[in-house]
């Protein structure tokens, strides 16, 4: 099969200089989306229909984990509409395939719906298109029909008239052409249309006008065909496929308390027992092992957590990895390609940033950990940081095992703490510290007695 897919709108209704197709819904761009619909199509040529700055849309498809089909791109240089968008990739089309025509910009259609649709088609049609019935169907395509039901058009809103616009079937995006079909009546359409635009609907009148049947297939979910266009339009997209995963994992046994108040922008795999309160916001991947609990208001952004995690509310973590049996939070902060070993304990307002923490290691409260690399069995005293920029660099600090840091401490990198190693409370460390050493580098206490305040 040849799939096309039309991402060349410039979306100006977005107001945002983003190419509209790479707006995200659910941690995703909207044209990801549809690839992830296409993927049970293994064996098709892609062909994705880009404006001719159409690079980061480009990167971004190749770069998608589903892009294993290759994609290729086709360019319009100008923007005349839907059929001269389609015109654009009929060059690189197979002639011996049928042809999928898709939109970059409907990004809740779902695999199964496009299987259904699909099925069977060299057997039973040359031309096919996938319809809906909506209540309130203004701005969409209404399907024409004559009085046997036969599909003689497709009238888009700004050319129907009041009671063409009264219709409550429309045209759901998706069609199916025998390829050998398209590259005919592509030539025929014209821009007679108050848009003065060439319409991709256009081709079901023309190929009635040259006496091929059109047949269809009524999607049962007309929710799966929101198409995005403006930013309002997006937010709804974003909120039924946030519903449908919600729905689908509560239905696998995942324990969400709160349903209504669980803001979920990408996918989530997980293993038996594990729950999540109210308020949190889960972006990107996230793995969760056996036995986790997340804390209210939670927010986890491409995170792995393994089994008997707890993570307390209010914390964020970002990019990051905990072993099992740890506890992190609340008010705790993971980022940049953190790693926590197992049953570590990271506390309330500790900030830990692109660093390595060994296991049944401690940083119980108020402390910054960056750029750092701790081994197991370390105590980080309660306001400790790491002095890891000096205005210029980043540097790495080392802290081997069973080291206690005091605290109150300041540790300036690039600095190493050897094993065993004590710190003690209110130092700034500068040197090196030798392996079970006693390092204190503090002023000395002065005491003035007998003195009087002014």
């Amino acid at each position: 099969m040849n799939i096309v897919i039309l991402a060349a709108g410039m979306g100006r209704r977005m107001k945002s200089a983003l190419p509209k197709v790479l707006h995200q819904i659910c941690g995703k761009p909207m044209i990801c989306h549809v690839f992830e619909a296409i993927a049970p199509f293994k064996e098709s040529d892609i062909i994705v229909v880009v404006p001719p700055n159409g690079t980061e849309i480009e990167n971004t498809v190749r770069q998608f984990a589903h892009t294993k089909l290759k994609p290729k791109f086709a360019i319009q240089e100008k923007p005349l509409g839907t059929g001269d968008a389609l015109r654009s990739a009929v060059p690189l089309l197979k002639i011996n395939k049928p042809t999928l025509i898709l939109f970059g910009d409907v990004p809740l259609l779902s695999n199964q719906s496009l299987k259904r649709f699909a099925k069977n088609f060299a057997k039973n049609s040359c031309f096919r298109i996938l319809t809906t019935k909506i209540e309130k169907p203004k701005g969409y395509g209404r399907i024409i029909r004559n009085i046997r039901k036969e599909i003689l058009s497709i009238r888009e809103e700004a050319d129907a008239s009041t009671k063409e616009r009264r219709i409550m079937e429309i045209f759901a995006g998706p069609m199916l052409i025998n390829t050998k079909v398209l590259k005919g009546l592509i030539q025929e359409i014209k821009q007679n249309n108050k848009q003065n635009e060439f319409y991709l609907t256009d081709l079901v009148a023309k190929a009635v006008k040259n006496n091929l049947a059109i047949s269809s297939l009524e999607l049962e979910d007309s929710q799966e065909i929101l198409g995005v266009n403006t930013i309002k339009q997006k937010l709804e997209a974003e909120v039924i496929l946030s519903q449908k995963k919600i729905e689908f994992y509560l239905e696998k046994g995942l324990q969400i308390k709160d349903p209504n108040n669980f803001n979920l922008r990408g996918d989530i795999k997980f293993k038996a027992n594990v729950s999540i309160d109210t308020g949190c916001v889960f972006d990107g991947e996230i793995n969760l092992g056996k036995n986790v609990e997340i804390g209210p208001y939670t927010i986890l952004k491409n995170v792995n957590i393994e089994d008997n995690v707890r993570v307390d509310a209010f914390s964020v973590i970002e990019e990051s990895e905990i072993k099992k049996n740890s506890t992190v939070g609340p008010f705790a902060r993971l980022r940049n390609g953190v790693v926590v070993g197992e049953n570590c304990r990271v506390g309330n307002f500790v900030e830990i940033k692109n660093s390595v923490i060994g296991s049944s290691t401690k940083a119980s409260h108020l402390s910054y950990i960056g750029d750092a690399e701790i081994g197991k069995d370390v105590n980080i005293g309660a306001g400790a940081i790491t002095c890891n920029y000096d205005g210029k660099d980043k540097h790495k600090t080392t802290i081997e095992d069973n080291v206690f840091v005091g605290s109150n401490t300041s540790l300036v990198a690039p600095i190493k703490i050897k094993k065993g190693a004590t710190i003690g409370a209110g130092s700034c460390i500068t040197i090196d510290a030798p392996a079970k050493s006693l390092n204190v580098g503090r002023a000395k206490q002065t005491t003035i007695k007998n003195w009087k305040k002014n």
